[in-house]
């Protein structure tokens, strides 16, 4: 069995309303090992599982999204 790297262990979210780009960014993530990985399609549902318990070491979100956008999930 192979040790896990960091990059592995790492849990990521891709937050971007345009599914071309977070498939991309899915790819990239998995590409330099990061397997865990969740993607939603605003600032709204990604605020929603940050409300129901999930925690994220890394989050890629585009600032310009229907519903809501990453600066106003910043507020």
């Amino acid at each position: 069995m192979k040790p896990k790297n960091s990059s592995s262990q790492l849990k990521a979210l891709v937050v971007d309303d345009d599914r071309v780009n977070r498939m991309t960014h899915q790819a990239l993530l998995k590409k330099v090992g990061v397997e865990n990985l969740a993607s939603v399609e605003n600032g709204k549902k990604a605020v929603d599982l940050y409300c129901n318990g999930e925690s994220f070491d890394l989050i890629l979100m585009d600032k310009d999204m229907p519903v809501m956008n990453g600066i106003e999930v910043r507020s």
